[in-house]
């Protein structure tokens, strides 16, 4: 049965969903924001965790100031308060996408509220080797929305995409946010610095989290698999496969959540990654 409830901090209402039994496991949503981007995945991980997944705020339930840009440090303190109301000391910690480079921050910040981290696809852009070429992607993708409107923005936002192929046709769209109402926040005000965001991976490594980072089996050389193999090798941290592209752990949600299980288990009992 899942329950829902809100907490109240720096002026916003966060709204969050939790179901299951177990440990805390916090899930964290990139673009577009909303808890129900979790929604599927939770059914097959409730068994073993109690899974907490939340409207980042702005974005579906929950409020907050919708007139200025994703604050990355606000997002971490965020995912900080749901962990509190649900009276976790730690919680395991899932990110995709945005959701990753969120949950990185956290590892910045917050480093005790974490029992074990999965950084699944985070696209730090900075990092790769070709950064100009993708963060002047980044701004052409927000140029377009300013000028042209969601659509266009999320044409050449899905134009990035991998591993999408003779898939369902709305994959594509999901990816891009659209899953949700949100599309249009998330173009004006989270998509730049979530794109743009460059993770202080020596504070990280210094903070010690246990911590893999993921990439899709069918995500190949997309910029963001690229870049949680970079992660990877700059935290010295295991780098794991993961079933599907980007969208893995929504139409895949049953394998995906095995492989997302196995991957705690190991942080956990110290098989996959030692504090460093």
């Amino acid at each position: 049965m899942t329950m829902t409830q809100s907490i109240r901090t720096e002026g916003a209402d966060i709204v969050y969903d939790y179901e299951g039994n177990g440990p805390l496991l916090l899930m964290i949503s990139g673009g577009g924001g909303a808890a129900e981007h979790y929604a599927r995945i939770s059914g097959f991980l409730a068994e073993h965790y109690t899974v907490v997944r939340y409207d980042r705020r702005g974005n579906s339930r929950s409020t907050g100031d919708t007139t200025i840009d994703l604050d990355m440090a606000q997002q971490a303190r965020d995912a900080v308060a749901v962990i509190r109301a649900m009276s976790g000391e730690q919680a395991y910690v899932f990110g995709s996408s945005g959701g990753a480079n969120i949950a990185l921050q956290l590892a910045t910040d917050h480093p005790d509220v974490i029992r074990a981290l999965v950084a699944h696809e985070g696209p730090t852009s900075p990092l790769l080797p070709d950064a100009d070429t993708w963060l002047a992607f980044a701004e052409r993708v927000h140029s377009t929305f300013t000028t042209e409107g969601a659509e266009a923005a999320f044409k050449i936002f899905a134009s990035a995409l991998v591993g999408f192929d003779g898939a369902n046709p709305q994959q594509a769209r999901v990816a891009a946010g659209e899953m949700t109402t949100n599309a249009e926040f998330f173009m004006a005000r989270e998509y730049l610095p979530l794109a743009t965001f460059s993770p202080d991976l020596d504070t990280i490594r210094r903070n010690k989290v246990p911590m893999v980072t993921a990439a899709g089996r069918e995500s190949d050389s997309a910029y963001y698999a690229r870049t949680a193999r970079i992660q990877a090798e700059r935290l010295s941290c295991p780098i794991l496969e993961f079933p599907g592209n980007h969208l893995g752990f929504i139409f895949e949600a049953a394998s995906f959540a095995t492989t997302l299980r196995g991957a705690l288990d190991d942080l956990t009992s110290g098989t996959a990654s030692q504090r460093r």
